[in-house]
């Protein structure tokens, strides 16, 4: 019975290890695999980003002109109320970021008139700003003659 015992014991540890081999080995193919799968991804999606970063910086490529504040009063009966903004253009490239610079007064002119045509009420409603900026761009690239603006800026914008 002593004999027996012991080889029931022999036979549990050695019944416990194969188990733990069989589950270190579950958890080295399961982690081989997902290094696999990790390192496969990992690469194609890097290179999709590569891929997308480079073609949005081809698109994207920019360029802006800043312009100082300006003020301008409102169509007001008292002559009392003005409109404070600070503008910035954008230009698709760098060619035409140097056009608008040397055009700089046709441009401050262009906005400075539009902008004093303007009520209180027009300047104050909530879709002001959208307005304004669709309305400089249209009448900013007409006097230059092309479409040079891509887009405009209001970075301040204030009323009083």
């Amino acid at each position: 019975m002593a004999e027996e015992t012991k080889e029931e014991v022999q036979s549990k540890k050695g019944g416990k290890k194969k188990l733990l081999i069989f589950i270190l080995l579950g958890f080295f193919i399961v982690g081989l695999a997902g290094a696999g799968a990790f390192l496969f991804l990992g690469k194609k999606g890097e290179e999709d980003k590569t891929a997308h970063s480079k073609k949005s910086k081809e698109k994207k490529q920019a360029f802006y002109v800043d312009f100082d504040p300006i003020i301008v009063n409102l169509l007001d009966p008292s002559g009392k109320r003005f409109l404070q903004v600070k503008i910035t253009l954008e230009v698709p490239d760098q060619k035409l970021e140097e056009e608008i610079k040397k055009k700089e007064a046709i441009v401050k002119d262009t906005i400075i008139s539009t902008l004093s045509g303007k009520t209180v009420e027009e300047v104050i409603a909530p879709e002001a700003k959208e307005n304004l900026k669709k309305e400089l761009l249209a009448k900013i690239n007409e006097r230059l003659g092309e479409e040079v603006i891509s887009n405009i800026y209001i970075t301040q914008y204030i009323v009083e």
